[in-house]
Order: C-alpha cells, then structure tokens, then sequence
C-alpha cells in the first residue's frame, strides 16, 4: 500500500508540475523504474513534539515560517540566500520579498487537474505586487493541524528552475497529500504556512482539509518547486 501510494503521489505532482508550465497531460502508467529518494517525512502526524508552529521545513526552501495572519503579505522580509540559481532568472532582478507576493491557498482536493486516485492537491498562488523580481526553488510549507504543526517535504522527483517573476504576474505551486478517505474526521488541516524561495518571512493561507490518520506513515505531503507563469513572456 506504502508503495502503491507514494508512486501516485510522485505521479500526481508530475502532472500538476506539467499542467502549472502549461504542458500536455503526463502518463501515469509507467512503471518507475528508479527508486524512491523521498526522505521521510520530519514529523509524523499525529506528534505533537515536532517543531512548533512558526517553524518551516527544514529543507532549503525558505526561512523560518510562522502566521502572518491571513492571506495578505507580511511586510519587510531579508533572503536567506537559500534555493536554486541559474541562468533563467535575471542577474538584474532582486529575490521576491513576501511584502510583494500576494500569496493564497486553495484545496483543489481529488478534482487537481491530472490527480491519481487517491490523492489530493493544494494549488498555491504567489502574484507579484511589486517590481519584477527573481524566483528560485521550492516554497517552505508547514501545515497546521489538530494535532500540530507538520512540515511539507520537496517533491524530490521536481527540480525548481529559477525564472523572474513578471510584475502583476502569478506563479503557483501544488501540495499533494493522501485523501482521507476512511470516512472519519481525520486530521483536520486549517491552514499552510507559506514561506516563499530565499525568504524567511512566512504567510498564513486558511484551508480546509482532512488526512486519514490511520494511513499518515504510508501517504506522502510534498511541496513542488515554484512553476513560472505560462502566459509571461520568455
């Protein structure tokens, strides 16, 4: 069951990643010929000793998170330096501050575009309010539950490719995590704390949605990188 999952999980955020750069539709059927190099989630659900809320996965994807109460913007924010680089973004663009990212949530659960069976997504949007700015890497997530806060690994199957971030334009990212599908309430998810590449200032996005919780060691919660916006110009 482990197995089955986590392969539809890896084939979900293929699919979403595909659909976000605006791609045709990716085959799920094939069977995975490499093995698995997901790292272990770094806090089971359920255990309420993992990090504390306000504290962001501790990949390199983004700063220290915690609320910002709501979906609008934090003010100020420093780059941690952290996250991927290269010739695709502008050497004249600074890194996009949460103070210029409108960022938002929202549980797309079974009906993401590309879902396998049994897996759900989050689409996560950051509109840049601001000046055009340089985007690299995978946003740091942490999920807030009722039984604690649960930090979202990479998708280690995805490789974040850095890009500028157009003013007025929108990039997204998808969170795919396990349906809860066993008909009691789960764990509940109220919110995702959202720090984006390179910052350390997080957002809080409200949503809602359930996990099972007598599968939590067999799904997989993974963040994709950042995906640059189709319709911006090349």
């Amino acid at each position: 069951m482990t197995a089955r999952l986590n392969k539809a999980v890896r084939c979900t955020a293929a699919v979403l990643a595909a659909v976000a750069l605006g791609a045709g539709a990716t085959a799920c059927g094939a069977s995975d010929s490499s093995p698995s190099t997901s790292a272990p989630s770094s806090a089971p659900l359920g255990d309420t000793s993992s990090a504390p809320a306000g504290t962001s996965s501790s990949d390199a994807s983004g700063g220290t998170s915690g609320s910002s109460g709501g979906t609008s913007a934090s003010s100020g924010g420093t780059s941690s330096g952290n996250g991927a680089s290269g010739s695709n973004a502008s050497s004249t663009s600074s890194t996009c501050r949460t103070s210029d990212l409108r960022i938002a949530a929202k549980d797309q659960g079974k009906d993401a575009p590309g879902a396998a069976p049994g897996v759900g997504s989050v689409l996560i949007t950051f509109t840049n309010t601001g000046g055009d700015c340089r985007v690299a890497g995978f946003p740091g997530v942490d999920l807030k539950t009722n039984y604690g806060t649960e930090s979202v690994d990479r998708d280690k199957q995805e490789a974040g490719v850095p890009f500028t971030l157009r003013a007025g334009k929108t990039a997204t990212a998808n969170v795919v995590y396990p349906l809860n599908n066993t008909g009691g309430s789960g764990v509940r998810v109220s919110a995702l704390v959202i720090t984006p590449p390179n910052e350390t200032h997080p957002v809080t996005a409200p949503v809602d949605f359930s996990l099972p919780v007598s599968d939590k060691d067999t799904g997989r919660l993974e963040v994709t990188p950042v995906f640059k916006p189709v319709s911006q110009d090349h």
